[in-house]
């Protein structure tokens, strides 16, 4: 099994499916493989003719993956994105486990999203998984991106879409019960949050997709003492579909959570 992305050093699917399969009794490896849109195509057929058996694909890969899979799920289809991917007889079957793995991690988090106003920050592939997510839930949904003149494949007619400078205006006055920061602002060292911290509600559930360290926003939702979750939520659901996907068998869900916290710690050091 591979991860195609870039970066994907700092990934944790690795140690998470590692484990996974370990305790599943597999003998099988997942390796990351730092790819582009122009890189994969080669490199993803390349290891196909090697047995490559399965695959994720993260930024910026799960858009060029679509062209690769023979097949779509509906999820992959509708967000012209694919994120995981399974190999039978030579054939891609291409799948999007983000909607999935953001409903489920809502579920466990405790979040109830029927009825919430939702802002989501950004529109890549990640964002309109969570938007599909949150509307399938009852949320009504708005989005802030940089440019509002790019393609949003699976923003559903009945989502607003505003400019990411417009988003603290939003927060004002529309008061939303969900924040989702789908965008990579705020994780490096020295980077501003992606909304004015301070127009946030106190009664917003901060949602910050990242993943692996504390970013600006959800260390400001730490201090305030808002309701607040990283983004390995969705990751260990989204892993567990894809494992699935791939086998057939029920993932071992807490042997993938504590290899993820067993790295996460290992890092910390």
């Amino acid at each position: 099994m591979a991860l195609f992305g870039d970066p994907v050093g700092a990934s944790l699917s690795p140690a998470i499916h590692n484990a996974a399969f370990l305790a599943a009794g597999l003998d099988w490896s997942y390796l990351p493989f730092r790819a582009d849109a122009a890189s994969l195509p080669p490199l993803f057929e390349r290891l196909k003719q090697e047995g490559l058996a399965g695959a994720n694909f993260t930024y910026p890969c799960k858009g060029a993956a679509v062209s690769l899979c023979a097949t779509l799920d509906d999820d992959a289809g509708r967000l012209r994105a694919v994120n995981v991917a399974r190999v039978r007889d030579g054939r891609a079957e291409g799948f999007n486990a983000d909607v999935y793995g953001f409903a489920q991690s809502l579920a466990e988090l405790g979040v109830d999203a029927d009825g919430l106003r939702a802002l989501v920050l950004g529109t890549g592939a990640a964002a309109r998984a969570c938007g599909v997510a949150l509307e399938a839930a009852g949320a009504a949904v708005t989005f802030a991106c940089r440019d509002l003149t790019k393609p949003r494949p699976g923003v559903s007619v009945h989502a607003t879409v505003i400019r990411l400078e417009d988003a603290a205006a939003y927060l004002y006055e529309r008061r939303p019960g969900l924040l989702v920061n789908a965008t990579p602002l705020g994780l490096r060292p020295g980077d501003g949050p992606p909304v004015l911290l301070d127009a946030i509600p106190p009664a917003c559930f901060v949602y910050d997709l990242n993943y692996g360290a504390v970013t600006a926003l959800l260390n400001f939702a730490r201090r305030r003492g808002l309701a607040h979750a990283d983004g390995l939520t969705m990751l260990l659901h989204q892993a567990a579909r894809s494992f699935e996907l791939w086998t057939g068998q029920p993932a071992p869900l807490d042997a993938m959570r504590r290899a993820a916290a067993a790295e996460v710690a290992k890092r910390c050091l």
